[in-house]
């Protein structure tokens, strides 16, 4: 077995850190980001790294405090403080006694935002307009069709106006519905209208049905009114586990009847 000098074990600790150091940039820009999700947090000789991506989707890695590594902060959306500070130089190869620093920026503080798609209020509480909910969640502030369609999950596209209540409910790249009827808190009770060929009745009687795998949207006292299109007298529709994103540039109906 062939064992490094001492001058060729040094020469390799001196390229490892030279690479760790290139990888994760030396110096402030102008393109810190202020709002950013923290992606990993790694505690280093001469900073705490930190792993961003912010909401346009680039990812960065950042120097900060060695406090900040100690935050249980990975996953969260951060608004970031940034000040000049002095770290261990790079000269040093992590020797803490070498005597060398430098100057560069730091993080300083991360507040933690709520989710830009957080719900705050119930859907009853909300002003008049349009508005669009979804089962799953994200940290960028516009939801495009192709992050919907690569996650899937339910849509919920509506138009309130006081109590009352008027939308599609529908599976990503799936079935659709429409429902209307008064909103209580974040359920909406009243009739739901399905158009689609072929369409069959889930539930005739007074036991309610799930329109569907998810238990968001439940249908009773159905019948066919023509061969496509297929009305409950009687629907419940839960949205306490959606998430409020933006509306959408397709307008919901007026109505379901």
């Amino acid at each position: 077995m062939k064992l490094f000098s001492k001058r060729q074990w040094i020469a390799a600790t001196v390229i490892a850190s030279t690479l760790l150091v290139k990888a994760l940039g030396s110096t402030a820009t102008a393109s810190q980001p202020p709002i950013a999700t923290i992606q990993r947090l790694s505690a280093g000789d001469r900073a705490c790294y930190v792993e961003l991506r912010d909401d346009s989707g680039q990812t960065s890695t950042e120097f900060a405090n060695f406090e900040i590594c100690e935050q249980p902060l990975v996953g969260k959306r951060v608004r970031l403080t940034y000040e000049s500070g002095n770290i261990l130089a790079e000269a040093c190869q992590g020797n803490p006694d070498c005597g060398q620093s430098e100057t560069v920026m730091l993080i300083t503080q991360a507040e933690v935002l709520a989710p830009v798609n957080a719900p705050t209020t119930t859907i009853q509480s909300l002003a008049d307009g349009n508005y669009r909910y979804w089962s799953g969640t994200s940290n960028q502030s516009i939801v495009s069709d192709e992050t919907l369609l690569a996650n899937g999950g339910t849509v919920f596209r509506f138009r309130k106006q006081g109590n009352n209540v008027s939308g599609v409910f529908s599976y990503v790249d799936g079935e659709a519905i429409c429902v209307q009827g008064q909103v209580n808190g974040n359920t909406i009770s009243g009739i739901a209208v399905q158009t689609l060929q072929g369409a069959s009745v889930l539930s005739a009687g007074e036991s309610f049905a799930s329109f569907g795998p998810s238990a968001t949207l439940s249908v009773r006292r159905g019948r066919k009114i023509s061969r496509q299109v297929v009305r409950y007298d009687s629907a419940l529709l839960n949205l306490a586990g959606l998430n409020r994103i933006n509306a959408g540039s397709v307008l919901p109906p007026l109505g379901c009847i």
